[in-house]
């Protein structure tokens, strides 16, 4: 071989090696950056005071809503083909300030939250958590993140950077225990994986006075843009066998969250483009209404569909449709249940507002 060749071979090999480095490096550091979540996690459960028991027979209210990062409803966000990533720290504020003011006036006795910051750049650093629950009666917490990552490089423009958004549950009565199940992921490639929401289902037990069967609080957001993928299906999968573990317990339990899919039978094409977003062949939620309660069913819904819409659009001054639900088991009794309407929403979800009580 001629020093020449020897000459381009070393510099293919070398060019080949840095190559194979600089992969090695950045797969590390995807690594190192994201959440990689274990299928199941033991979640902290804080509490102050002394909480009240719950009681077999008696009412107690639950309130469930997707806050939308606290951000307003100001601004057109990036992932929804806005321009905006970041919100003035003055809007946030004023945001949590209204979304705890919704919070006190109800005074629900368990409350679900979606889309909790805790510490994430978009939002200024704000633990959003505290600032919420500052003027409640909430007595036990349990929060877990389901997108945490220490730098996200996407949009190209202003990158997201920290983001550590939550699911929260939390009680006027204590909590036993908490735990967290991963759910499937988007299909996607590995990078923009690691770097998405991780879902999840934040399982929450509350005792009951007198009984060994706890009421069990589930609360989850399944994965949005997911064009009919077969994601949401695979998520509500492992939604519904913790529920029939649920249901061999005997324990009560309360299924709650933003699902991102409008209810079974309803034609998507009245959305527009935006039917592409609710494309699966058979609707995912079909299982949850034919074999438990749900808070409003189908018939129902389908008489007065505007009065169950829970998700509002940009710039939209009224809501267009039902993403968000809530589903119990048998042995509660479901006496009130509505979407509270806001003059001057706080998020791109109106809250669902349910009275149930145990059997």
């Amino acid at each position: 071989m001629s020093g020449k060749r020897r000459w381009l071979t070393r510099i293919g090999l070398g060019i080949g090696v840095f190559i194979l480095v600089l992969m090695a490096a950045g797969m590390t550091l995807t690594w190192c950056l994201n959440f990689h979540p274990d299928p199941i996690m033991n979640v902290e459960v804080r509490c102050k005071g002394s909480g009240r028991s719950l009681q077999p027979g008696e009412e107690f209210s639950l309130l469930a809503w997707n806050i939308q990062y606290g951000a307003s409803r100001r601004y057109h966000f990036w992932y929804d083909g806005g321009d905006t990533v970041r919100v003035k720290k003055q809007d946030v504020y004023k945001t949590l300030k209204s979304i705890s003011d919704t919070v006190s006036s109800r005074r629900p006795d368990i409350l679900c939250l979606q889309e909790v910051d805790r510490n994430s750049s978009r939002t200024h650093g704000i633990d959003q958590l505290p600032q919420i629950l500052k003027s409640s009666s909430m007595h036990c917490s349990a929060s877990s993140t389901y997108h945490r990552s220490r730098y996200v490089p996407v949009p190209i423009k202003s990158p997201l950077g920290r983001v550590d958004m939550h699911l929260v549950t939390a009680s006027v009565f204590p909590i036993s225990s908490s735990v967290r199940y991963s759910l499937p992921q988007l299909d996607e490639f590995f990078i923009r994986r690691a770097f998405n929401l991780k879902r999840a289902l934040l399982e929450t037990r509350i005792p009951i006075t007198g009984r060994k069967e706890h009421l069990v609080v589930l609360n989850t957001h399944l994965s949005a843009f997911s064009y009919g993928d077969g994601t949401l299906s695979r998520q509500i999968r492992i939604i519904e066998k913790r529920i029939e573990e649920l249901e061999s317990e005997g324990s009560p339990w309360i299924l709650t969250g933003d699902f991102n899919m409008i209810p079974p039978g309803e034609d998507p094409s009245r959305l527009g483009p935006e039917a592409r977003y609710y494309s699966e062949k058979r609707n995912p939620l079909e299982t949850l209404f034919k074999h438990y309660q749900p808070a409003v069913t189908l018939r129902t819904y389908r008489d007065n569909p505007e009065l169950f819409y829970t998700y509002l659009r940009f710039g939209a001054k009224k809501p267009d449709r039902k993403i968000d639900y809530i589903f119990t088991s048998r042995n509660i009794k479901i006496h009130e249940f509505g979407v509270i309407h806001q003059q001057n929403p706080s998020s791109d979800h109106l809250p669902l507002w349910i009275v149930a009580s145990l059997n």
